[in-house]
């Protein structure tokens, strides 16, 4: 047994946001109606939304996410990211590429308002409102809209073939929150932030698409259909039908014909802030459950995929099971009734994350295609349910969870080597001899350290390089918050979290909240963390200065060379 001691080497005095004090977030209940003609690459549909004034300000406009037209043209913010990531997906793209949504006309309880394209950005719109929205008070606005949908190479929703990845594809009113309004371009290195509220939605499609969507299925014909699907894939697993391609051929990969009839299905779901949807005329389906660790309640998991890659998905309900329980128990419990993993080709990584369900990119082993899984479940928790702005503060979410899929990987597989299996051509030459899944964070971000194109954690996400984007907001922050969870011990840790979960969920927490829930739940100073770490890009680095070994004490004296005053840890 190791034996383990963190030393603090000098307090800190700090101050915090009283932000939560006078916090309120606002309220949009969304009605859509939309469906998808699978031809021409289009959606069609009609869109109320009530948004409820709950600051203390009277509101004389609302600004409005339009964000398919960041695929319209090579002058959006979007396209002029990717330039300058050497992506000419969108540069390049034939017209039948590119997206937009239009044929849009606003109503505010029903009457017409004048509304107007941002100056700069063409996926943002300004909805003037005839008189000022009031504290307290509703109003209901409706649109009808077209989406032509862009190709799925350029990034997150797109059309590949004849498989469907709908994302940000309505209009959505940009959050108010205490700093204001925070409308935002579309971009793909930088996700979202987005209102609360319910979601009502009714899509109609060819009838053998399968579909895989944020909320809670309300058709009983849907239902029935999705449950022989499953029927049929168990069968086909069993009576190994899918152990060779070359026994379908072509087969496995091609696309029916679409039927010339059709369906429309519902899904519901409150307290969410996205909804989004996936179809896949090919897709086969497996489904099971999961007991929640803290409620005991049940949790329905579905899996779709297609059927050339069912080898590498046949223990996706295995992933999806354990990573809803795992996370449940270290942050807080699951409170959907589904969780749900797509198979998909999207350009924007190797996984996408929307409440209650992820699509997952191409995986080359069933041990990748776990930790994606596994991760982008997780943002049901960091983004989904602890709902921080994205843009502006990025390590909230995915830092957070990269911590969080380290976990996983080192209680689930405490011996693994993943780092090593996947250097094993140089493992000999360069000493990458049992290297774990946490090795990876590690080397990621040391490689940017050594090379002194380090960054700050508190960075917009637009902020970062592409490559620092992984180094920094996953890695970097992934690493810093074990350091803070093995200086705590697991169980403390783990209240701090399910404190900040409590009281933060559904929600839009800032920096200054989490920190203010740990110290608060810890009694611990941790300004060596958040303002150190966090903001900086100081470095924690000690070194031993003498150490005395004896029969029963040891004495060992370090020496901080770094620039930081932190706990540090003695094995």
């Amino acid at each position: 047994m190791k034996h383990l001691l963190f030393v603090i080497i000098a307090p800190f005095s700090f101050s915090l946001s009283a932000n939560s004090q006078t916090y309120f977030q606002q309220e949009v209940d969304y009605r859509i109606d939309v469906q998808l003609y699978d031809q021409e690459n289009i959606l069609r549909g009609f869109e109320e939304f009530d948004y409820k004034n709950n600051s203390k300000d009277a509101l004389a406009f609302i600004y409005v996410h339009l964000w398919p037209n960041g695929y319209k043209n090579n002058e959006t913010a979007l396209a002029k990211q990717l330039y300058l990531m050497d992506d000419m997906s969108l540069e390049y793209a034939a017209e039948g590429d590119r997206g937009y949504i239009d044929s849009l006309g606003f109503k505010v309880d029903g009457k017409d308002v004048s509304w107007m394209y941002d100056a700069d950005h063409v996926d943002i719109c300004k909805i003037e409102l005839a008189e000022p929205l009031k504290p307290g008070e509703s109003i209901t606005v409706s649109t009808p809209f077209k989406v032509k949908i862009p190709s799925g190479d350029i990034s997150r929703l797109g059309f590949v073939e004849e498989s469907y990845q709908v994302t940000q594809w309505y209009p959505k009113p940009a959050v108010f929150d205490l700093d204001g309004w925070h409308q935002m371009p579309y971009l793909t290195q930088g996700e979202f932030y987005s209102e609360y509220g319910t979601f009502d939605v009714s899509i109609t499609l060819p009838k053998n698409y399968v579909v895989g969507a944020t909320g809670d299925l309300q058709t009983a014909s849907e239902i029935e259909f999705l449950n022989e699907r499953v029927k049929t894939t168990t069968a086909n697993f069993k009576d190994d039908k899918f152990s060779s391609e070359t026994k379908f051929g072509r087969a496995l990969r091609s696309f029916p014909e679409s039927d010339t009839a059709l369906k429309t299905i519902r899904f519901t779901q409150k307290d969410v802030h996205d909804f989004a949807w996936f179809a896949d005329k090919r897709f086969e389906v497996l489904k099971g459950e999961v007991e929640l660790p803290n409620s005991g309640e049940i949790v329905t998991s579905w899996a779709m995929f297609v059927p050339h890659h069912s080898k590498l998905w046949e223990n996706a309900i295995e992933y999806l099971n354990d990573a809803t329980h795992y996370y449940s128990l270290w942050n807080g419990d699951y409170p959907y009734k589904h969780v749900t993993a797509v198979d998909g080709t999207i350009s924007a990584g190797g996984g996408m994350e929307y409440p209650n369900i992820t699509v997952i990119g191409n995986a080359g082993s069933k041990e990748e295609l776990e930790v994606v899984i596994v991760h982008e479940v997780g943002h049901n928790w960091f983004y989904g349910l602890l709902g921080s702005n994205e843009r502006d503060h990025a390590w909230m979410d995915e830092g957070l969870n990269t911590l969080n899929e380290i976990r996983y990987m080192q209680t689930k597989y405490p011996n693994n080597k993943r780092m090593s299996d996947m250097a094993s051509g140089i493992v000999g030459k360069l000493h990458f001899e049992d290297l774990n899944h946490h090795h990876m964070s590690d080397l990621t971000f040391s490689m940017m350290s050594s090379y002194g194109i380090d960054q700050p954690i508190e960075l917009g996400s637009n902020d970062y390089t592409p490559v620092n984007y992984g180094a920094i907001v996953y890695a970097k922050t992934g690493l810093v918050f074990m350091y803070l969870k093995d200086y705590l011990e697991d169980a403390e840790f783990d209240k701090a979290m399910q404190a900040y979960y409590e009281e933060w969920h559904y929600k839009h927490p800032q920096p200054a909240d989490i920190r203010k829930t740990i110290e608060k739940e810890t009694g611990k100073d941790l300004g060596w963390l958040f303002e150190d770490l966090i903001q900086t890009t100081k470095q924690i680095d000690y070194k031993i200065k003498s150490a005395k070994i004896g029969e029963t004490t040891s004495t060992v004296k370090v020496k901080n060379i770094g620039q930081i005053n932190s706990p540090v840890r003695v094995d």
